[in-house]
């Protein structure tokens, strides 16, 4: 199943946590995206206030985080 969305088809609302794949980068990441004040934005790696194009890393598509595993209780 590929639930990747395309940066040019939809961005993820701003300071959420997503899944990112890149252009230039074989592993995917968790990142978040920020918009600015002038409604520019950019993706950002974790709680890092660097974003990726700052470290020559660009982003092509996003997909929401899975849920966190929770054991199910026994009966």
């Amino acid at each position: 199943m590929n639930n990747w969305i395309d940066i040019n088809d939809r961005l993820p609302d701003p300071g959420e946590y997503v899944l990112v794949s890149f252009e230039n980068f074989t592993l995917p990441d968790i990142g978040r995206y920020e918009t600015d004040s002038d409604g520019s934005g950019a993706f950002y790696p974790g709680d890092d206030d660097t974003s990726y194009v700052s470290f020559g890393i660009f982003v092509n598509a996003w997909m929401p985080l899975p849920e966190v595993y929770r054991r199910e209780e026994q009966k």
